[in-house]
């Protein structure tokens, strides 16, 4: 009896050791073929290329609204004109990686140079009580490599934390995205995805009752977004929130106003519209503008940012 304790303790044992070592070479070849990502083909390519080689005068954050409703050179040849510059542009928004995302990309990039202008796009809805804030686990595969990323991944929990350790979980449904980054065609070199068509019913007048108050903020989503606002205020790097259009929406941003405000940072509310909900052949659905609304709200966002482009440093940019 004695013996197949000890058999049994030694066989788990092994095993435990086995899968630590598997752990390791994995997370070791995983994390060079990781670094050989090219920049755009792909959302885990293009997050890597925003966290650790972006460097562009002008960088859009945000998720799906941000990537499909700005028109990166439309913007930046606006933006060149009305400042008689050079700036250069990408558009680093990612669908579907939501507020925690972009404001550890908004730290990363803070960290690696100091850039012109960053422009986040962000909904109150992405920070109250009941979102939970998972989309920055999509960045997990550089857990070991950067100690912002890390910061964000340990703070979500302890078991959180415990299980980072594991290059495996890490990594865990990650590969075919990987992979297909080296495959793919390379996607729009300006971060900008275009939408086409139209969803909506345009026979529909719904009229719907705006919400007046939200819950709470989620602590971390609200530390985090606190602490994007200080740190770009601290070094003088100018940082607009902005909320681009929904069509007919029920809820509003009055509490990230209200944090917006209270670190003096610009919040330009574009989200309720009357223009855009009388127009539902701009919106591909009830979230996201079609090509033709994005142009529109575009050519608008940048009417509402000129009065913040005096704060851009007048020297020299970034050469072709």
């Amino acid at each position: 009896m004695i013996n197949e304790i000890k058999c049994f303790i030694v066989s788990i044992v092994s095993i435990v050791f086995v899968l630590i070592v598997i752990d390791i070479i994995w997370g070791a070849f995983a994390d060079k073929v990781v670094d050989q990502m090219p920049n755009f083909s792909g959302q885990m390519a293009k997050d890597n290329y925003r966290l650790h080689r972006l460097q562009t005068d002008i960088v859009i954050l945000g998720s799906s609204r941000g990537s499909h409703h700005y028109v990166t050179s439309l913007l930046g040849d606006s933006i060149n004109c009305y400042k008689n510059k050079r700036y250069s542009i990408y558009n680093a928004a990612i669908d579907g990686k939501f507020a925690n995302s972009n404001f550890c990309a908004a730290e990363m990039i803070l960290s690696r140079y100091k850039p012109k202008l960053v422009i986040i796009d962000l909904q109150e809805s992405q920070l109250i009580t009941d979102y939970i804030p998972t989309d920055i686990k999509f960045s997990s595969p550089f857990y070991r490599k950067d100690s912002i990323v890390r910061r964000y991944l340990d703070n979500l929990s302890f078991e959180e934390r415990l299980l980072m350790k594991s290059s495996l979980y890490r990594y865990n449904g990650k590969v075919f995205r990987i992979v297909s980054s080296f495959l793919r065609n390379k996607d729009f070199d300006d971060g900008y995805v275009p939408l086409f068509g139209s969803s909506i019913d345009t026979n529909s007048n719904e009229k719907l009752t705006p919400i007046e108050n939200v819950t709470q903020f989620n602590t971390y989503s609200e530390k985090n977004l606190r602490n994007v606002l200080r740190k770009y205020k601290t070094v003088n790097v100018p940082l607009i929130i902005s909320c681009s259009p929904s069509f007919k929406p029920i809820d509003n941003n009055n509490k990230l106003r209200d944090l917006c405000d209270e670190y003096n940072v610009p919040f330009i509310e574009l989200y309720n519209l009357p223009y855009f909900n009388h127009h539902p052949e701009l919106f591909k659905d009830e979230t996201h503008l079609n090509a033709d609304g994005a142009r529109v709200f575009t050519h608008l966002f940048f009417t509402q940012i000129k009065p913040y482009l005096r704060e851009i440093e007048n020297q020299d940019c970034y050469e072709d």
